[in-house]
């Protein structure tokens, strides 16, 4: 029997959780309230002790809150003081939820199915409504995929992190599938109908992330999942429409078949040494070299993580000058962002960091949180994933989650 205040942690607990996944698509600030709703929560628990010896226990949670130690540290010699410590702000949580989150009393697998089935309806919803904006203006949508738009979603209109949720959802759901816990059976082929919608919605978006998610991690795990469950009839027919369907999906729809011929068109521009910052992929490639650049003139502490805007502007500014101020981003790789920011020893510490539930028992028998972690270290060679508030999030919070079911048994 649980006490009154061991009750009332768990209930906020709960809030905290459905404020974060809720605001991820809604609202910025809706998503900073649940996160330090559950950091506030954690830390204000009867059990510090119990907590801190449980955390040291765990070198994953460990190596993530040491990622914040290279950017606060920075601080001694970073110039532009107010982005240093925006950037401080938005790297918080994983210096906090580590600790807040390593365990939760009362948290079951029931509740951890509950919040997997919440995230999922929750981004369902989301594609439907971007789906009914596509349709609404489908020509005008079209025609926009030429200059590398894409249809509006929800989470701020962030396509990427949008698509990396959904395909967190779909982990989830293979999870849940592995357990056999999704009941009566009309939840369990609406849920399945929801999956196989997410395939299709994720092809209409085109969005690069996502389609590699599904190829490289859906696909793969779901086919062994398929197999090891003695399914391998189906196990084939899977491997079948996942050779297929991206020949439907160039024939059948606009966007998808535009999104192909703009990835080629942009990368006969990028061959062919054009820089005009008119092309998402160039500009990506444009953002990784001027990190880099910086990274080669300060590869000992790097120029600190508030100066790296400047800095990087500074190589735009001599060697891609008609490149726009919008267009030029952060170092849209993680291991450059970490060496530009914090010199080689950040880089390497990040690396170690990413690489450590590779050689966890825990987390190699968890296929799902496995394949979570190699598909975020895919999207941090070309994305400076936890280097804005979305990305944290999605980062630090679901391998938090993942680690709560690693206890959970079938």
């Amino acid at each position: 029997m649980q006490s009154t205040r061991a009750t009332i942690h768990l209930s906020v607990f709960f809030t905290g959780v459905l404020l974060a996944m809720t605001g991820f698509l809604f609202s910025r600030a809706l998503l900073t309230i649940g996160i330090f709703t559950l950091i506030t929560n954690g830390f204000l628990q009867n059990d510090l002790k119990e907590r801190w010896n449980v955390f040291l226990q765990q070198k994953v949670l460990i190596g993530i809150s040491c990622l914040f130690f290279f950017p606060l540290l920075s601080g001694l010699w970073s110039e532009n003081k107010t982005e240093w410590l925006n950037a401080l702000l938005t790297k918080l949580p994983l210096l906090l939820l580590p600790f807040a989150l390593v365990m939760q009393k009362g948290f079951e697998r029931k509740q951890f199915v509950c919040f997997s089935l919440f995230w999922a309806a929750l981004l369902f919803g989301g594609t439907v409504w971007s789906i009914l904006q596509y349709l609404q203006q489908k020509e005008q949508y079209d025609l926009l995929y030429r200059f590398s738009k894409t249809i509006p979603t929800l989470a701020d209109n962030d396509h990427i992190r949008f698509s990396m949720a959904i395909i967190i959802a779909m982990l989830l759901w293979l999870k849940l599938e592995e357990w056999k816990v999704i009941s009566p059976s009309v939840l369990l082929w609406s849920v399945r109908a929801v999956m196989a919608w997410f395939v299709l919605f994720l092809h209409v978006l085109g969005a690069k992330t996502g389609l590699l998610g599904l190829y490289l991690i859906i696909v793969p795990v779901t086919i062994r999942q398929l197999y090891v469950s003695g399914k391998r009839q189906l196990a084939f027919v899977c491997l079948a429409v996942a050779i297929m369907l991206p020949v439907l999906a160039y024939r059948l729809l606009p966007t998808f078949k535009t999104r192909i011929h703009y990835v080629l068109y942009d990368r006969e521009n990028r061959l062919a040494g054009i820089v005009s910052g008119d092309f998402s992929d160039g500009n990506r490639v444009l953002s990784i070299r001027s990190g880099w650049y910086v990274f080669q003139q300060n590869r000992l502490a790097g120029v600190g993580y508030g100066d790296i805007k400047t800095e990087t502007n500074k190589w735009y500014n001599e060697y891609a000058p008609a490149v726009p101020l919008s267009e030029r981003f952060l170092p849209l790789n993680q291991w450059v962002t970490s060496g530009s920011g914090g010199g080689i020893a950040a880089a390497l510490l990040f690396t170690v960091v990413i690489l450590l539930p590779f050689f966890s028992k825990q987390w190699r028998q968890n296929r799902q949180a496995i394949a979570f972690i190699l598909f975020m270290n895919i999207i941090f060679l070309y994305e400076c994933t936890i280097d804005d508030q979305f990305g944290v999030y999605l980062y630090s919070f679901f391998i938090l989650y993942w680690h709560s079911s690693n206890r959970f048994k079938f």
